[in-house]
């Protein structure tokens, strides 16, 4: 009974505050974005993107319009999420996970081993948005560049 009482004191004086965060809502969020962009689905990743937006890759950062020319160029084989990890704050998901992907960027094939990444999805004005992503798939500079200078050269 006192155990009761005291779940209900907490529960007034912290309002809506759960011990259990429903971390759901934050995987399900990052699963549609790879899925979104997987399938070229490329309204629904702009809608989702916030204004603000801000990556890291180990290449450099990018704003938003730079990611989204990214994802445009992104051909994303199978994937395979694992130790996915979700805290919530109060209009935050942050989102920790390793990833198995098959990915070509700025035409350089990336190694599909295992590797972290961290997406922060924001609530503004009642919509779930991603504002912040980390890539930390090694990208082969020099082996860019070359590639870069070769299709160049093409044109």
């Amino acid at each position: 009974m006192n155990k009761i009482c005291i779940a209900t004191s907490l529960m007034t004086l912290f309002g809506s505050f759960s011990l259990f965060a429903d971390v759901s809502q934050g995987e399900t969020l990052e699963i549609q974005m790879w899925e979104d962009m997987k399938h070229r689905n490329y309204s629904a990743v702009e809608n989702n993107i916030a204004q603000g937006f801000q990556s890291i890759h180990t290449d450099g950062a990018r704003a938003r319009e730079d990611e989204i020319r990214l994802i445009k160029d992104l051909y994303l084989g199978s994937y395979k999420i694992t130790d996915i990890k979700v805290t919530e704050a109060k209009d935050s998901y942050i989102v920790t996970y390793m990833i198995s992907v098959s990915e070509t960027i700025d035409d350089t094939r990336l190694s599909a081993n295992p590797t972290p990444r961290m997406s922060v999805w924001e609530k503004i004005e009642d919509k779930w948005q991603w504002i912040s992503h980390a890539n930390l798939n090694p990208i082969d500079v020099k082996k860019k560049i070359l590639v870069k200078a070769a299709t160049d050269a093409k044109k």
